[in-house]
């Protein structure tokens, strides 16, 4: 009985010790947009310090389609920061396949002609244009934009900075 009791101590105080030890780190656990998995994620202790923390997610995209704004889904990306103490903070947020992220959306109209352009908050040091079928898979990729085809056409953006990379989807209905 006296054994028991010792052992029940025991694990008790590890489990106590385990919860305590564990709430002094600053969890960077973020649900990515579009009910992305975070697959990696930022073990930053935290000890009273700055409440400046830095960006773990990539830079917004805005479309122009002619005069309307699209705002695109984000889907994938990869991005780290340094933390400016020789440490640095990271996540992966994965999801689903371009046409997935963009299923329930309203495609916006355009025609052949349409003005199209891609407005990023920090421009990326390079970006490629992809163009999804309609059996999930890529059936074209420029390092240019264009219109091409008809009927609703799904669009990725993957755009590559020192920090990381993002893809962002969005679709269009060409007439």
């Amino acid at each position: 009985m006296m054994n028991f009791r010792i052992l029940f101590f025991a694990l008790t105080l590890i489990f106590l010790l385990s919860i305590i030890g564990c709430s002094v780190i600053n969890d960077t656990n973020k649900i990515a947009d579009n009910n992305s998995k975070v697959t990696d994620v930022s073990n930053k202790e935290d000890f009273g310090g700055s409440s400046e923390s830095p960006t773990l997610k990539p830079p917004s995209l805005t479309v122009y389609v002619g005069e309307k704004i699209v705002r695109p889904s984000l889907g994938t990306y990869s991005w780290s920061v340094d933390n400016g103490d020789g440490t640095a903070s990271g996540i992966e947020a994965g999801s689903s396949t371009p046409p997935e992220l963009v299923k329930d959306s309203n495609p916006m109209q355009a025609t052949a002609n349409t003005n199209i352009e891609l407005d990023f908050e920090v421009q990326p040091e390079s970006y490629t244009v992809r163009i999804w079928g309609d059996d999930n898979n890529v059936v074209n990729s420029s390092v240019e934009f264009f219109l091409s085809g008809k009927g609703k056409i799904v669009y990725e953006v993957l755009a590559h900075w020192e920090q990381g990379t993002a893809s962002y989807a969005f679709s269009l209905d060409v007439e």
